[in-house]
């Protein structure tokens, strides 16, 4: 009873279904949507801010905490880029790469412009010295 014949050896059955997009993948993603809708966010605080009349501190502040998660985010995205570019040339699934590709490129752009812009704004304020 303990030993196996010959005749009845056991077999595994894989899928041949390879995954897409790893649960890291998938987590950096949303992580990278995240922190761009944050940036969108703190740049309606900070359009807020003008108009309900914020401090100059936390005006400079909110563009601060703008600027570093802008920077962040793009750096992220770049490299999220890079690795999506690299799926689209190694795996199947060309049409959902390509979308990611173009969003987290899109997310690239606006983050860098939110840099930009928000030094460009502190600098302005900061005011002659």
């Amino acid at each position: 009873m303990g030993r196996l014949s010959s005749s009845k050896k056991i077999k595994f059955k894989y899928s041949k279904k390879l995954f897409s997009n790893t649960l890291t993948y998938n987590v950096s993603l949303t992580m990278n949507f995240a922190i761009t809708v944050f940036c969108i966010l703190l740049i309606t605080l900070y359009i807020i801010g003008n108009y309900q009349d914020f401090q100059d501190e936390n005006q400079q502040w909110i563009l601060s905490v703008l600027s570093f998660a802008a920077i962040f985010n793009s750096l992220f995205s770049i490299v999220l880029a890079v690795e999506t570019g690299i799926k689209i040339f190694t795996e199947k699934h060309k049409i959902k790469n390509i979308f990611n590709m173009l969003v987290l490129l899109a997310s690239a752009v606006f983050c860098i412009f939110c840099t930009g812009t928000s030094n460009i704004i502190s600098y302005i304020s900061g005011g002659i010295k």
